[in-house]
């Protein structure tokens, strides 16, 4: 290799090397705050745990009947929650695996699917099966809200069962766990009450399907702000390593290069002392 293709190699390393550092500061400020989210986050659907605890309890000294509360439906639905963007490592391949995994089981399963990277992947393969829009910009709160509300009419007509769940677990910046499980029909510990009388305005029977369309939307907002976390976790790992094998690529590529440039320095001198003294004899 040329003196003039090493440098340009360089060059073009440093460049990467610099739009791999700018990404890895990105990802970690926006890391940043999606795990105050997070955190609140959690905190938020314990307090929603809590009041299933009491719910749990009611509903069954009451003998409450709700859809939210039974299996039977037509078909299930699977909503999953995928890689918003590339470049995050292997999160991206791991969720895809996990995903086709479970609706190869539940083949037959209406599926809502979040993430644009995780969309581009999959609309081929289960069009037949997208039942809502899989066209999810920027979801928040108010996306889960909707989503819920469109699907209690399918629960109360039957026409749809178990609600079935995929995304990751975000535990800490260097590890996330992707699951799959049923958040319905929903299953709450009525033991965690210590509370033996249990006031509701309105009525029970007014509260819970309110409560049920709220705990939906809390859980499906949170698993989507957990697995974003993961992605913008992976993403700063991926950026960081990408980063410093820029840097050893460089320091590579540059003793290659000292080398090369001193091997023709010494040439060039050879010859030039072997021409000087061809012209003294």
């Amino acid at each position: 290799m040329s003196l003039k293709e090493l440098r340009r190699r360089i060059s073009s390393v440093k460049s990467t090397q610099k739009i791999t550092a700018a990404m890895k500061m990105v990802a970690s400020a926006k890391l940043r705050r999606l795990q105050e989210r997070v955190h609140f986050g959690s905190e938020y659907i314990e307090r929603l745990n809590l009041i299933g605890s009491y719910l749990g309890k009611v509903s069954q000294d009451l003998e409450i009947v709700s859809p939210w509360l039974s299996a039977e439906g037509d078909r299930d639905l699977v909503i999953v929650f995928g890689a918003e963007k590339g470049l995050c490592g292997s999160f991206h391949n791991n969720l895809i695996r996990k995903i086709n995994q479970v609706l190869e089981e539940h083949f037959n399963a209406q599926v809502v699917i979040f993430g644009a990277k995780a969309i581009d992947t999959l609309k081929d393969r289960y069009h037949t099966n997208l039942h809502f829009s899989a066209n999810f910009k920027k979801p928040d709160m108010q996306t889960f809200l909707n989503l819920a509300k469109a699907i209690e009419p399918l629960k109360k007509s039957g026409e749809i069962g178990r609600i079935h769940i995929v995304g990751s677990a975000f535990k800490n910046i260097l590890s996330q766990q992707v699951y799959s499980k049923f958040l319905c029909p929903f299953v709450f510990d009525s033991t965690q009450t210590t509370c033996d009388i249990n006031i509701f305005e309105p009525s029970p029977d007014v509260f819970l399907p309110h409560f049920f369309i709220q705990y939906l939307s809390a859980n499906l907002h949170q698993t989507w702000l957990e697995t974003l976390t993961g992605e913008m976790a992976s993403r700063m790992t991926a950026m960081d390593n990408a980063t410093r094998n820029a840097k050893d690529m460089i320091d590579d590529l540059s003793l290659v290069y000292n080398r090369t440039r001193q091997a023709h320095i010494t040439t060039q001198l050879i010859e030039i002392i072997a021409g000087s003294e061809g012209a003294k004899q």
